[in-house]
């Protein structure tokens, strides 16, 4: 299993953060505390940010300051996906889009479409995960937030990656790349990496997608991007079983697992359950095999996909009303 490093200044942010909290006066600088260690949370602290979401929003509420309402919702939206809850975080992302739509504010519109997107496409709904990120792309686009569009535009390759259509998929791959290596963005270069690996892999490749994951795991290291590492050790089981080499795979996804649960990576969890599950399958593994099958389905119950499609099917329906007001 790969190892993480937690820098020393990354250990400073996050103590002045937690410090300026305890310090606040008044309700201002305790909203203002809340929301800054919020966004600090959410990249890989999911409880704690659960928590601290509830605070904020909750505070925000009380002093009517919808920006911060805006905020915490949207905070809470993306920490509650990360848990794996993906009913709470489409009600969350839905509030915070409103709000954000209220507030004229299109860079928050396209933050949250990416996320309503993100988990459209994990739970195979795919035209909808579409949707939402082509509605995403437009809003950064008209906020000149071209790193973010950059984001969705990989996001897309993803989609277009599971749906088959790999020419696609690498152009948007390629073009996030290009996008992010002019910046000098380690994390945004390390995703597009990883999805270009999964072409090549899937196109039989295996020597370009296993340097391709290589380079992604170094750029996600680099900037202690775990959840960016925890996808890459489970891409490269996934090369390693399309290769034949199960024993490989196994041993990868075994590690992607244990690395996912010591840092309640939900959402990855079930992901490298069901490959685990697949791989020992194909090694004649059948008890274990069964075993993370379980465990992945208990993650994936069918009431949770039932209740965001119905949600999805309101959010068409409000957007479609709101489209009729502006005409």
């Amino acid at each position: 299993m790969i190892g993480i490093q937690v820098t020393t200044n990354t250990m400073k942010e996050l103590n002045d953060l937690e410090q300026a909290l305890e310090q606040a006066k008044g309700d201002d600088q305790r909203l203002e505390a809340l929301l800054a260690l919020l966004l600090r949370y959410k990249e890989d602290k999911f409880v704690e940010g659960w928590n601290i979401g509830n605070q904020a929003l909750e505070l925000a509420t009380k002093m009517l300051d919808r920006g911060g309402v805006a905020q915490a919702n949207e905070g809470l939206a993306t920490v509650l996906w990360k848990l794996a809850e993906f009913s709470s975080s489409i009600e969350h992302f839905e509030k915070a889009l409103d709000q954000h739509l209220g507030l004229g504010d299109l860079y928050g519109v396209a933050r949250c479409y990416c996320g309503m997107g993100i988990i459209s496409g994990t739970l195979e709904e795919y035209r909808a995960a579409l949707e939402y990120f082509q509605e995403g792309l437009s809003a950064a686009r008209r906020a000149n937030r071209l790193q973010l569009a950059a984001t969705i535009t990989g996001n897309i390759g993803h989609v277009y990656f599971n749906l088959g259509r790999y020419k696609e998929a690498m152009e948007c791959f390629k073009h996030g790349l290009n996008f992010y290596e002019e910046i000098n963005d380690a994390l945004g270069s390390g995703n597009m990496l990883g999805g270009m690996a999964g072409v090549h892999a899937y196109q039989g490749e295996y020597d370009k997608a296993l340097e391709l994951v290589e380079r992604a795991v170094v750029f996600h290291k680099s900037v202690n991007h775990r959840r960016g590492i925890a996808v890459s050790m489970m891409n490269l089981g996934i090369v390693y079983q399309r290769m034949g080499k199960l024993d490989k795979a196994k041993t990868e996804f075994k590690s992607a697992l244990n690395y996912s649960k010591s840092i309640n990576l939900k959402i990855m969890e079930y992901d490298v359950l069901k490959n685990l599950s697949s791989v020992c399958a194909s090694l004649g593994e059948e008890e274990e095999s069964a075993k993370y099958l379980k465990l992945y389905m208990d993650g994936q119950k069918e009431e949770k996909k039932r209740s965001v499609k119905r949600k999805n099917e309101q959010f068409k329906q409000r957007q479609m009303i709101r489209e009729i007001r502006s005409r």
